[in-house]
């Protein structure tokens, strides 16, 4: 008797993976917006973050997950009262199916966890240890990884997705545009952008600068901004270099011409000439008044 072929259908194939990172942040931490060809999720570990994706902002909490969808523009930002830890996964796949992971939050299952935790143990297993710098771009290498690593990654990974799509309704919330959301986008880039200005006192002011770098436009950018800070994001820049400036003045390490040099001012009188312009006195006479 001849048993009939019964064909699989692949109703998702994982084709590759880009990135296995495991991530633990502070409560400043921030990613610019980014986009690139392939899925991926983020699953918070540990702590709160905040999502931005197309321009609606979401809150993930511990046992929660999001998946960016291929070219969809996104960033990640703490929410500046917790730490985190993260789980990023980076992924090429193909199926009609994956549209039901498109702007949406899953909050897992204990066996959706188990599947996740297995799949993350046989990353360790098959790279050594786990990525866990943001800015480490190097490709994934399983040269040493144990034979079939590859395979039972992209089962694991494919199960869980089934896990998620199989979920109870009421574990899945959706990733809309309302007012709350959008301010909530809008309010986490105007913090990153703070926190990008803070990190970066020593540098020229330049509104093209963080408009490239936060993927936004002028007009949307000093939109956001001064709505959120009160200032445009070049006012705020120059104040807090001049806040800077008098903090060095008072410490008295530094004479005026170095201070200047440490604030990324190629001149002295452009400096000064700032200097006054934002406290109403030269360096000069507010190191006087500070003495």
């Amino acid at each position: 008797m001849d048993f009939p072929h019964i064909p699989i259908p692949s109703e998702i194939t994982i084709t590759g993976f880009h990135s296995i990172y495991y991530f633990e942040f502070g409560r400043t931490f921030y990613h610019p917006p980014e986009q690139h060809d392939f899925w991926e999720l983020v699953y918070v570990d540990d702590g709160c973050i905040h999502a931005i994706t197309d321009g609606i902002g979401c809150s993930l909490s511990a046992g929660q997950i999001i998946f960016h969808r291929p070219n969809e523009a996104h960033a990640h930002i703490a929410n500046q009262r917790d730490t985190s830890n993260m789980v990023v996964v980076s992924f090429a796949a193909e199926g009609e199916l994956l549209s039901f992971f498109d702007r949406k939050i899953f909050t897992l299952s204990p066996p959706s966890k188990k599947i996740l935790s297995l799949f993350l143990a046989e990353a360790t297993n098959a790279l050594g240890t786990l990525p866990h710098d943001f800015e480490n771009r190097t490709p994934l290498d399983f040269s040493r990884a144990p034979r079939g690593s590859l395979q039972l990654l992209q089962c694991y990974l494919t199960e869980f997705l089934f896990s998620l799509l199989r979920a109870n309704e009421a574990s899945i919330s959706p990733v809309e545009q309302t007012a709350d959301t959008r301010r909530m986008a809008e309010n986490s880039l105007a913090t990153a952008v703070v926190q990008f200005i803070e990190a970066h006192l020593q540098e020229a002011p330049s509104l093209p600068r963080l408009c490239t770098h936060f993927s936004v436009s002028r007009a949307l950018l000093c939109r956001i901004f001064r709505e959120s800070v009160g200032q445009s994001p070049v006012d705020y820049w120059i104040h807090r270099k001049m806040k800077e400036a008098r903090r060095l003045i008072r410490e008295g390490q530094y004479n005026i011409t170095q201070i200047a040099e440490l604030l990324g001012y190629t001149g002295i009188h452009h400096f000064t000439r700032m200097f006054k312009r934002v406290t109403g006195q030269s360096p000069t006479a507010y190191r006087r008044s500070v003495r």
